[in-house]
C-alpha cells in the first residue's frame, strides 16, 4: 500500500519532551486519500510542549469539520507509552496502559498513514533562544488480524 499505509491496526510511541513554549507536536493518522476533513485525522499524543498531552480526532459532523479531544492532563516531560488502537467503528486510546477515552463517530474507514508531525508557531511562535529536545524512544506499529 502506499506511504506504508494500512487500514485499521495499533500504534504505539515512547517519548517525552522539554517543555518548550510554542512547539508542538501531532502525532498522527493522516488519510492516504488527502481528502481532510472528510477522511478523518487521528492525533495522538498531540500537544504543545510546555502544557498538556492529548488525544484527537477529527472528521465531519452535521456542520461540517468536527473534532474530538480526550485530555488526560499530563505534561510532556515524562517518559510517556501512547498507543492507538484503531478498528471498524472504534478507536480507543490509551497513555501508559490506560484508556483515556473511546471514540465510536468519526471513525476513519479509509486506508492511513503515521507520521510524527512536529512543528511551531500554531499557537504563537518560540522565542528566539527557545530550545529543547523531542525523544523518541521506540515506535511500534501492528497490522490488525
Amino acid at each position: 500500500p502506499p506511504y506504508n499505509s494500512q487500514l485499521y491496526g495499533r500504534y504505539s510511541v515512547r517519548f517525552k519532551a522539554d517543555a518548550v513554549p510554542g512547539f508542538k507536536v501531532a502525532w498522527l493518522l493522516w488519510p492516504v486519500s488527502k481528502q481532510w476533513p472528510q477522511d478523518g485525522e487521528v492525533d495522538f499524543p498531540e500537544g504543545d510542549l510546555s502544557k498538556v498531552i492529548y488525544a484527537a480526532l477529527h472528521g465531519i459532523g452535521p456542520d461540517g469539520h468536527t473534532f474530538d479531544v480526550f485530555r488526560p492532563n499530563v505534561p510532556f516531560t515524562d517518559w510517556h507509552v501512547a498507543t492507538t488502537e484503531w478498528s471498524p467503528g472504534r478507536i480507543e486510546f490509551f497513555l501508559d496502559g490506560k484508556s483515556i477515552g473511546v471514540a465510536t463517530s468519526m471513525v476513519p474507514n479509509t486506508p492511513m498513514r503515521y507520521l510524527l508531525q512536529t512543528e511551531s508557531c500554531l499557537t504563537g511562535c518560540p522565542a528566539p533562544e527557545a530550545s529543547g529536545h523531542v525523544y523518541v524512544d521506540w515506535v511500534a506499529i501492528w497490522a490488525r488480524n
